[in-house]
């Protein structure tokens, strides 16, 4: 696997600068799952999530740029797979957890469907952030401010709230962990409800692994959609 590091920016929570998290995920009395009707995508995009949290891949630390060598069955192939690929399965950042859950969930190949659409509407993306010159379907599916473009024009964007009954599973949400205007961590809604607080399938630093827990208010909410 080809892996270039210091070089890019993946936009996701890194442990040097991220404030801790507020919340811990220990299991508490009162766990209850989401009661409420799904559409048939919320459900798809909700089991795709909890296939990502059984794998619980690993954080990358080294948020370095990849080659997508491995694809969608995580089988190696040894050159860059496009559309549906992947880097390693066994590791990750917070953006792999929304991009495996979408596969995983039969919903979209969001490495594909960025890649068309960042062809198409290139000024539409913060690409200049990246110096970027051209799209890169190794990484540009990768990145928060991208993913969150593509989801403000296909999925139905609604208030970025603290307020757990805002949210259905499926939904995502998007963080910014040092309140600096940069959108730089995304995970997904469970079906899990503790003590009346959803729970958030993600991948950060702490705990180092795919996990579910309880960090709608760890940091400022900045984004919230809900697939049509």
């Amino acid at each position: 696997m080809l892996v270039i590091l210091m070089i890019v920016s993946l936009s996701c929570g890194n442990k040097d600068n991220a404030p801790p998290l507020v919340k811990d995920s220990i299991e508490q009395k009162g766990d209850t799952i989401y009661g409420g009707e799904l559409s048939e995508n919320q459900r798809k995009v909700l089991e795709g999530a909890k296939k990502v949290l059984e794998e619980r891949a690993e954080y990358d630390m080294t948020m370095g740029y990849y080659t997508t060598e491995y694809n969608e069955e995580g089988e190696y192939v040894g050159g860059k797979v496009f559309p549906g690929g992947d880097i390693d399965p066994k590791i990750g950042v917070c953006t792999d957890v929304v991009i495996r859950a979408l596969r995983k969930g039969s919903v979209v190949d969001l490495q594909e469907a960025l890649n068309k659409d960042i062809r198409a509407s290139w000024s539409d993306y913060p690409m200049k952030k990246w110096n970027a010159k051209k799209p890169d379907p190794n990484i540009d599916h990768r990145r928060v401010p991208n993913l969150e473009v593509w989801l403000g024009k296909n999925w139905d964007e609604l208030p970025a709230t603290y307020n757990s009954e805002d949210y259905q599973p499926g939904d995502i949400v998007v963080w910014d962990l040092n309140q600096d205007g940069t959108h730089d961590h995304i995970g997904i809604v469970s079906d899990k409800i503790v003590n009346g607080r959803i729970y958030i399938i993600h991948n950060f630093p702490s705990p180092g692994y795919v996990a579910e827990e309880d960090v709608l208010d760890a940091w400022e909410v900045a984004g919230h959609y809900r697939i049509k």
